[in-house]
């Protein structure tokens, strides 16, 4: 069996490469943006497809960037309680809220199924490109897999740090 060190460093890796997915789907997206819209003005010819892409693209961005920013608990947080109870109810706290992060999480997930299957069942493409619309939920899945993935380390790592490595960015 690995030992737990080894299972967090592939967890941040697996992570690690979700944002740089993520990053490189915003980066297409604005340049398929700018590309269309400089098209659209300058040769009345804009980009075929562009539509889909940046939806694909959006999906992409958003499910595989939140495993990075959960593993490293780099939520927006207020700190109010936190200066005012001790810590091991932060910490209790905090457990709580992982727990209810991975039980939202879940639940996106679980909701997620049903559409992607109709999709995949009744054939839906998207509008310009004619792709198969059921890829796209299929893409969301596997990086809200990965969100999934970082919610079940931070409920069983909220306990055990020190609440000031614990929060994010405080408002």
């Amino acid at each position: 069996m690995p030992h737990n060190g080894q299972v967090r460093r592939v967890l941040h890796s697996i992570f690690e490469l979700q944002l740089k997915l993520s990053m490189l789907a915003l980066v297409a997206m604005m340049i398929i943006i700018v590309a269309d819209v400089f098209m659209r003005y300058t040769f009345n010819a804009p980009i075929p497809g562009t539509y889909d892409l940046v939806g694909i693209l959006l999906a992409i961005m958003v499910f595989f960037g939140l495993a990075k920013v959960i593993s490293e608990r780099a939520e927006i947080t207020i700190d109010i309680v936190d200066n005012v109870v001790p810590p091991v109810l932060v910490r209790l706290l905090m457990v709580i809220a992982s727990l209810i992060a991975l039980g939202v999480l879940l639940f996106i997930f679980w909701s997620m199924i049903g559409p992607m299957i109709s999709a995949q069942r009744y054939g839906d493409r998207s509008l310009e490109l004619n792709l198969p619309v059921w890829l796209t939920w299929a893409l969301s899945l596997v990086g809200l897999a990965g969100a999934i993935l970082a919610a079940v380390m931070t409920v069983f790592s909220s306990g055990k740090s020190d609440v000031s490595d614990e929060r994010g960015t405080d408002i």
